[in-house]
């Protein structure tokens, strides 16, 4: 999809969130590649020679970092590092892989997404080109749906705080959180028991005069 695509569809996945601006770099990311290869492209080579042809000519490294950030392959090893030592992040970075995703069906030729590289580096799916008018429309069109939907549940959601029955979508938040930040049930709950009830038996035991049950009468 079209640069404008990728950070309204992560703008409005994230909106309301602390992680919305992180989220939108991530959304980005990918793209750095053509980036640097639209650079080089521009001031790499002479400009009477086209844009076309200076990508021909390009260094390979352009295309192996394109393609690197546009493989789930690379995704999910970054995933698995930040789930293990930054485990916040790992919601921002979701629009990383959902950049890939989007980009799958809509780019073809060498620019179409590798996304098993470096694994299979010549597999990828020939998609529609996303620069059709009617691919545009259709995106937008479903962008400003989707942001509708979300604001009225919003609403309805703030009227109805004291009686809101969850959705799918709470629930979705709810289990992605989980996994990102998962909180175990602390083990001290059944300690703290267990000395409180040792330390009652105790008090009780120290509370009458040596030699003498508890049970004992006066």
């Amino acid at each position: 999809m079209d640069l404008f695509s990728h950070v309204l569809w992560t703008s409005v996945g994230a909106r309301n969130r602390l992680w919305h601006d992180e989220a939108v770099l991530f959304a980005l990311l990918p793209d750095l590649g053509f980036l640097l290869i639209l650079v080089y492209g521009l001031f790499g080579v002479p400009m009477d020679i086209g844009f076309t042809r200076a990508v021909n000519t390009m260094p390979p490294v352009f295309m192996v970092i394109y393609h690197l950030l546009h493989s789930f392959v690379v995704f999910g090893i970054a995933a698995i590092l930040a789930w293990k030592f930054f485990p916040k992040l790992l919601a921002p970075m979701s629009a990383w892989g959902i950049h890939i995703a989007m980009d799958i069906p809509f780019h073809d030729g060498m620019f179409a997404p590798r996304m098993l590289y470096p694994i299979l580096p010549d597999f990828y799916v020939s998609g529609l080109p996303w620069s059709d008018s009617r691919i545009l429309a259709a995106s937008y069109s479903l962008l400003l749906l989707t942001w509708l939907y979300l604001e009225m549940r919003e609403l309805k959601k703030h009227r109805r705080r004291d009686n809101w029955i969850p959705d799918w979508i709470d629930k979705a938040e709810r289990f992605a959180a989980a996994l990102i930040n998962p909180q175990p049930i602390p083990a001290t709950y059944a300690e703290v028991g267990n000395i409180q009830g040792a330390s009652s038996q105790v008090s009780g035991e120290d509370s009458h005069s040596p030699g003498e049950s508890p049970d004992s009468g006066p």
